[in-house]
Parts: C-alpha cells; structure tokens; sequence
C-alpha cells in the first residue's frame, strides 16, 4: 500500500536537480496510471511522479509538467511507456458517468483502481481485491472498476466507482474521472492506494468470491461426464500452418483483416473439429462446448455451441459455469483465457512464439504443487490436432495415477 492521507508517502526524487521530497500539489488517479504532481523545494521543477502500482511497480517514472519530458530510473516496458505517453497526450474532456455505490461508510480506506483498456489487466488487478478484503480488515476497500465488471465486484467492499467507460476509451486519461476521485478524498481520514500487482498469486484466490461459481472440484474429477471446453475468438487464431500465420501478418499489415478474419476463422473451425474429432475416438462420452465471441461454422450435433456476438453479465455467468464443469479447456494464448482458467481442472493453451516472454501470464493457476505441470500444458502455434487432443486425453486418462505417484505418495523430509 502507498499512504496518501492524511501524509503522503513522499519518497520521490526530483529528476532535475536529484533534491528529495518534493512539495505533493495534487495525487491524480487515472485509468491504468497514477501520479502525483508535485514542485521540487529546490530549483521549483514541476514534474509528475508515476506512483508503483500495477504494470508500474518496479518503475521509477516521473515526467515535466511544462514540457513532457520523461524521466526513467530503470527501465519502463516499452508498451507501458508508450501507454502512459498516449494517455497524457490525449486527456478527454467530455463527462463520464460514475456509479457511486456505497455499501458501508469507512473513514479509512484503501483504494484499489482496475481501471484499464486490457481486459486481462482489469481482472488481475481485480484479483487484488481478495488479499485487501483478507488482510487490511482495518481498512474499507474502495474498487475503481469499469462498468463491464460490476458483475465480479466481491461482498466486502466499502464501495466501488463504477466506470461507465468501453475499454478502448480507458487508454486515455479523462478529466472528469480526476475530477470526481479528487472530490471523493475529502470524505476520508487516511487513504491508501493498492500497488494492484499484476501478476498476482493466483492459487491463493477463491474465484467463487468473485464469480458465485464453484471452481471445478477434482475430488469428482473421475465422477464427472468428460467435458472439453474451446475458448475462441475471432481475433486471434490457431494457425494451421506457417503460410497461414503469414496470410494473417500480410493481412493486417494492408488493413484487409476484416476480409482474411473469415478465412482463418473457417480455418481455425477446422482444426478444432479435428481435435473434437479425435477425442471422440479415445474417449466417446465426452461433451464438448464452444464459447467466445463469433457465430461462424457448425460443429456438429455433439457439440453445445455458447458463442454469442454480444457479451452481458449474463452471457460471461453463464460461461463461467461451463468453464466450472469443464476437465479441460482449449484457446489461444490471451486475457480470454484467465477466467476458464480459474474455473477449469485444466488446460491447453496455444502458445505462439511471439507470446513466449508471456508464458503463463493469462492462465489463473489454481495448484501449487506438481499438479500444475499435469493441468496447464501450452502447445505450440502450429500444433497440429493429433497433438492437442493427446494433451488433452493424457489429462482425462492419467490424472488418478499422477496424483497417486506425484502429490500424495512422496519422501517429506
């Protein structure tokens, strides 16, 4: 946590003549970003200091107030700098609409701000709310949270402002919402603001506090009818083959991905009714469910298609029950698949190349033992369907003896 009321934590460095704790004018909270603005006592230098939170928490950031020019200690993720430099060079005037839901009155709060135009990065910061709910009893939890996850918001919380914002619009700073967290902080004796990590622990969350839906339990691991779950999207695909992920760069690189989408869509179906197909043969009671956005292709009588062009509460309720009785489910590397992830036994996921340095970051790992090598398995792009469904399989047939030999029957010194 960072103290901003009554005293704000001041450890920050003015980037033009190194002086510390510059003068704190004004703490402003943004989607994704928060700063402080302050003047150095010194040579008067007017800058910004970005406070360590989310994406942010191992960065030394501060930028000039009067010129923009940006000062680093470290070293700022590319894409993390370029948001912040888009999210200031593009501050919206026009009114937002904020939901002010107050469930009890504190006078001690911690503020954990989700706001974020990445889907995935709104709910792993939301994953905070949990350890702030657990153990800073002592505090009232305060959620900023775009208006599409109200739905996740947990039973606890003090209050929540709601953001009635697309995510899109959530890369950009808007004046308004500075204006109405600013207006909020006279209502309270001390503050603080959530580091909201970004990679949490996710094995020490209960997902059902924030879905209302029981996980997967593998106590009915082999009770339960076998049940394989595809996560797709229309955005981004399986690709069959090299000159397939090629067809798709040329594509977006002339701007024709709203034509080449319906051919690696149709491609896509294919491959994913050949994995259906072959699981089948191993295992013919299995279920299979199709959930994402998109309406292209049939897969067949025996599969349950869930795909819906339009996403409301009720449409993700009603995935994150299929994900809770799913044994495995199959996507494509992305936020799309945290909440599967979280609510599934297991997983395959399609891994491509340029995604390595992200391994894991979108999977809500639910064990912490060996079983998270048997549960979470990662395919290579290419991957032809014989593969993934033997992962697949291997994870339906094998888990008895796995959990036997690999958890429960070991040397403990």
């Amino acid at each position: 946590m960072i103290a901003l009321k009554p005293e704000i934590e001041n450890y920050f460095i003015c980037p033009n003549c190194k002086s510390c704790f510059p003068a704190v004018n004004d703490i402003i909270i943004q989607p994704v970003h928060a700063m402080a603005e302050c003047t150095c006592a010194s040579c008067h230098f007017q800058f910004y200091q970005i406070f360590p939170v989310g994406h942010h928490v191992a960065d030394q950031l501060s930028f000039s107030k009067v010129d923009k020019t940006y000062y680093s200690k470290g070293e700022t993720e590319p894409w993390l700098f370029d948001s912040l430099v888009k999210a200031n060079e593009g501050v919206r005037q026009q009114d937002v609409t904020i939901e002010k839901i107050v469930y009890r009155n504190c006078e001690d709060v911690i503020i954990l701000n989700t706001l974020d135009y990445l889907y995935g990065h709104v709910l792993l910061k939301l994953y905070n709310a949990l350890y702030h709910l657990d153990h800073q009893k002592n505090l009232g939890l305060i959620l900023i949270i775009p208006k599409m996850f109200k739905w996740l918001i947990p039973d606890g919380c003090a209050e929540a402002w709601v953001v009635d914002l697309k995510l899109a619009d959530l890369a950009y700073n808007h004046e308004s919402v500075r204006k109405f967290i600013s207006l909020q902080f006279g209502r309270f004796n001390s503050i603080y603001l959530s580091r909201a990590y970004s990679h949490p622990d996710v094995a020490t969350i209960d997902i059902s506090r924030l879905t209302r839906i029981k996980p997967f339990d593998l106590a009915t691991y082999r009770e339960r009818k076998p049940t394989i779950t595809f996560v797709m999207r229309q955005d981004r695909w399986w690709f069959g083959s090299v000159a397939e992920y090629w067809f798709y760069r040329m594509c977006r690189k002339l701007k024709l991905l709203s034509w080449g989408s319906r051919l690696l869509s149709r491609r896509q179906n294919h491959l994913v009714k050949q994995t259906m197909r072959r699981i089948g043969k191993k295992i013919p009671a299995s279920d299979f469910y199709i959930v994402g956005l998109g309406e292209d292709g049939n897969f067949g009588s025996n599969c349950f298609d869930e795909r819906k062009t339009q996403i409301d509460d009720g449409v993700e309720t009603a995935w994150c029950k299929i994900y809770a009785r799913s044994h495995v489910v199959v996507g494509v590397h992305g936020s799309n698949m945290l909440l599967p992830t979280a609510l599934a036994a297991g997983c395959v996921e399609i891994l491509p190349q340029e995604r390595y340095g992200n391994m894991v970051q979108d999977i809500s790992v639910r064990y912490n033992d060996r079983r998270q090598l048997f549960f979470y398995r990662f395919a290579d792009q290419y991957s032809r369907p014989r593969s993934v469904a033997a992962k697949v399989v291997g994870m339906l047939h094998h888990y008895d003896i796995y959990h036997r030999n690999m958890c429960l029957n070991l040397y403990r010194t």
